[in-house]
């Protein structure tokens, strides 16, 4: 490697370790998408909140990997003196099954509260609270007051409560804030509207379970961090999550992040120290023996240049010679030779003169009548003769000579 070469080298490494430096120390655009995880400090994440929710409740915030039935069989069982708690979950969607449904509502009966908040509740839960969600979306119609204020808002979203004291803290606005799910079907029997949009949809419910209460509310945005740092819009999470007693908080990640750990299908044998080893060691062994396998069977493999046809150089050296000189003539004299040599050579002739009795024996020993073979004779001896050949008269004779060198 000269030194141009090092100099090039060692510039193309420069710009690529200045991008790589660029790229991390770049700002990175915020990620709107909606993860409700307490591992996320995006706009829609919760990661703010789980940390500030230790203000409202000083007894602890626990974070929770495991499905409900799993904490409730601890919290349940017969000898456990657990302490009441407030189970919460800001989730995407909230679809439980029914083992895991079933345990939740044991959990609300013996005195625990729980807090929901999603966009989409599905399944058993509605049919068994008797209750149904809707999305609120209905054309701009500019005419009417709704219509005219609809287009003011644009993409603000407006919540409010409905009862007191939490009535008299007024609109709570939400910038960006798609919050159209409403719940359009509840027992009002059974449960109570705590919170509304401008139009008047229910979005925050309270439901008296046993000794517990279950909340739930339709706008999960409401309690991420984008909001939390929004001075008209950070009252909604603080009311609603005062709406809790001052009990210790188990904050739900498994239905959104799924279980604490590694979720491979090799998690038992990485679990295990001695499998763990012998997994790892088993990989090197693999990688070491790859490794000195290819080092073993690599060979530089030798250029090896093709042998040269120097007969062809010649003869095209040759041709090139007799073009750029013109003499047609010389030429014709050389085919000439060449074909009666060639002939001789091939029918094993121990004469060379071409007499009559010699074109008897060429014609009865290829096929070629006597006729064609005194033309071609003809031609030669007028050519061996001829002071001066044109080009198109030299090609008549290489065709006619050609034509009869494949039927020897």
């Amino acid at each position: 490697m000269n030194r141009t070469e090092k100099a090039i080298l060692a510039a193309t490494l420069a710009v690529v370790l200045l991008i790589v430096v660029l790229d991390a120390i770049t700002p990175k655009p915020p990620d709107w998408r909606r993860s409700f995880t307490a591992f996320s400090n995006d706009p829609y994440g919760c990661g703010l909140v789980r940390e500030r929710l230790g203000d409202l409740f000083p007894q602890g915030i626990t974070t929770v990997r495991e499905p409900i039935y799993g904490v409730a069989q601890q919290r349940l069982g017969p000898d456990s003196t657990a302490p009441r708690v407030n189970l919460v979950f800001i989730e995407p969607w909230f679809n439980l099954d029914e083992l895991d449904l079933e345990h939740l509502l044991k959990l609300v009966e013996a005195g625990d509260n729980a807090f929901i908040a999603a966009d989409n509740f599905q399944g058993l839960l509605m049919d068994t609270l008797h209750l149904q969600q809707a999305y609120r979306y209905e054309p701009l119609d500019s005419l009417s007051a709704q219509g005219m204020k609809e287009i003011l808002l644009g993409d603000t979203a407006v919540l409010h409560y409905t009862v007191e004291p939490l009535r008299k803290a007024g609109d709570f606005r939400f910038g960006r804030g798609d919050m159209r799910n409403y719940f359009s079907k509840y027992s009002k029997d059974s449960a109570q509207v705590l919170a509304e949009t401008w139009r008047n949809d229910p979005v925050l419910l309270r439901v008296p379970i046993g000794k517990g209460t279950l909340y739930l509310c339709s706008t999960p945005l409401a309690f991420t961090n984008y909001y939390l740092l929004k001075d008209d819009a950070r009252g909604f999470m603080e009311q609603s999550f005062g709406l809790l007693p001052d009990r210790p908080v188990l904050w739900d990640e498994y239905y959104k992040a799924g279980r604490a750990g590694s979720s491979s299908p090799l998690r038992y044998i990485l679990a295990q120290p001695a499998l763990r080893w012998a997994y790892w060691t088993i990989i090197a062994l693999l990688f070491l023996t790859v490794l000195v396998y290819a080092r073993r069977r690599q060979r530089a493999i030798p250029v090896v240049e093709p042998p040269r046809n120097t007969s062809r150089d010649f003869a095209d050296t040759i041709g090139r010679l007799y073009y750029f000189r013109g003499d047609h003539a010389d030429l014709a004299r050389k085919l000439s030779a060449q074909f009666k040599d060639e002939v001789r050579r091939k029918l094993r002739l121990h004469y060379t003169g071409w007499k009559e009795h010699t074109v008897e024996e060429i014609a009865q020993r290829t096929g070629i009548s006597t006729a064609e073979l005194e033309h071609a004779i003809r031609l030669m001896d007028y050519y061996n003769s001829a002071e001066q050949v044109s080009e198109e008269q030299l090609l008549t004779l290489n065709k006619t000579l050609d034509r009869l060198r494949a039927r020897l």
